[in-house]
């Protein structure tokens, strides 16, 4: 059935189009197809008929007018220009649709509550002054393009200062994605009730909470790739918080976070988490772990990591490992900076299984004891790592070892200064300690200020 477009005048096939496929006009009269729609149709048709007619017996005495035949042209040409501007503009019009929110729904949770498993939600630019809560459902939520860092920054979930800014906490499975926001002045986000979602690309910053304030993971095992968590602050985990979890953790910037304790990372209370590829940098602890706290029977793989410029006002500049069994492989510590153990602070971790293997531990700065390493009450193997430029303004500028049983094998220790009179410019070792060493030693000493190895 062809009609005419009451906004453009177009004639098109009703039956195939339920709009005007040349401006996006949807037609109200004869929608349904009644009588009344059919009648008018076929006296249009009848009426075109007539009309054609007498166009054709017309149209023999204009070719004999001059500039007749152009004019024809002419007018054809124009004619198919605005067609095909109609066509574009409507196609432009329907790209558009795929934006969710705010183009079908006024809120992201609206958009979620009306939501079905395996559906998609694409929110457009803007600030959206709500909490959200995936509720269980497996979605996808994303901003109009989560690799693009300005989309990020103009793509806002802003919590206002109160509650979790967006929470899993219903047993969402990995097809609960968020990706592509920027997720602010809240508690940050929370993974809990055994969810396992999928949070990438996004910027966490701003929240503050007791526990996790940029992340909090609690009994779960979310997939956490790719993500700015910055400027958030708390008690335990300025930035990520993990409790009896194992989530992926991978290729994310953890930086300029503030907390009493583990100011980056905090993982405690038997959590295995895999913690790889991240760039750990510039957090800020009170007291314990700038970088990164392992605590309480926890045995998370950490490997790849940059440990650069952290700061803790007591122990553990880098890392700080205590009661726990992490895997410590191939990491950068760097630059940080604290009272004891600068690098790495190793405490009551007496088992064995311990391993720090491969680390680069250089120009960490320690104010009392161990500007690369201070242990006490422990056991590990520490095997091929480099100690290089560490300085402690008291004894042991490479390590400082306390009342522990460590295994050292093909270390490096070179540059490494101790200040204080006690000495010790590459390990410094307690009377009540026990150093196990290769016989000969093959660790390699280089230029340690004012000495190598200091056994009390």
């Amino acid at each position: 059935m062809m009609i005419d477009c009451k906004s453009c005048g177009m004639n098109y096939d009703a039956n195939e189009y339920g709009f005007c496929p040349y401006c996006g006009y949807a037609r109200e009269d004869g929608a349904d197809g009644s009588e009344e729609a059919v009648e008018k149709v076929e006296t249009q048709a009848a009426e075109s008929k007539a009309a054609e007619s007498q166009a054709a017996e017309q149209e023999e005495d204009e070719k004999s007018k001059p500039g007749a035949s152009k004019l024809k042209f002419v007018i054809i040409g124009l004619l198919a220009v605005v067609i095909i501007a109609a066509t574009v503009s409507a196609i432009f019009t329907f790209n558009d649709s795929g934006v969710t929110v705010p183009h079908k729904y006024s809120t992201i949770q609206e958009a979620i509550d009306a939501a079905e498993d395996g559906d998609e939600i694409v929110v457009g630019l803007g600030v959206y002054r709500e909490n959200i809560d995936f509720n269980g459902k497996n979605i996808t939520l994303r901003s109009i393009d989560p690799d693009d860092p300005d989309v990020v920054d103009q793509t806002i979930i802003d919590a206002g200062g109160s509650g979790s800014v967006v929470s899993f906490r219903s047993g969402e499975s990995e097809g609960a994605i968020l990706s592509g926001f920027t997720v602010t002045r809240g508690n940050g986000i929370l993974v809990s009730g055994g969810s396992s979602p999928v949070i990438e690309k996004c910027v966490v910053e701003d929240n503050t909470a007791e526990f996790g304030a940029g992340i909090a993971v609690f009994d779960s095992s979310p997939t956490i790739l790719n993500n700015t968590i910055i400027g958030n602050s708390g008690f335990l985990g300025g930035g990520l918080f993990i409790e009896e979890s194992s989530p992926h953790v991978e290729g994310n910037i953890i930086a300029r976070n503030r907390a009493e304790m583990g100011s980056g990372i905090v993982v405690i209370s038997n959590s295995s988490p895999m913690i790889i590829d991240n760039r750990i940098v510039e957090n800020t602890a009170e007291r314990l772990g700038g970088g990164i706290v392992v605590a309480v029977d926890s045995k998370p793989t950490i490997k790849g990591n940059e440990v650069i410029g952290n700061a803790a006002e007591r122990n553990g500049g880098g890392i700080l490992i205590e009661e726990s069994e992490p895997v410590v492989e191939g990491n950068t510590f760097e630059g940080n900076r604290a009272a004891n153990g600068a690098g790495l602070f190793i405490v009551n971790a007496f088992n064995t299984n311990l391993v720090i293997v491969g680390n680069t531990i250089s120009n960490n700065l320690a104010s009392i004891a161990g500007g690369g390493l201070y242990m006490e009450g422990s056991s590990p193997t520490l095997e091929d790592n480099s100690f290089t430029g560490n300085v402690s303004e008291y004894l042991g500028g490479g390590a400082a070892i306390y009342n522990s049983s460590p295994v050292f094998r093909l270390n490096t220790f070179e540059g490494n200064d101790a200040q204080g009179p006690e000495g010790g410019g590459a390990i410094w070792v307690s009377a009540d300690s026990t150093l196990d060493l290769n016989d000969p030693d093959d660790n390699n000493y280089l230029q340690n200020t004012p000495d190598d190895l200091v056994m009390e």
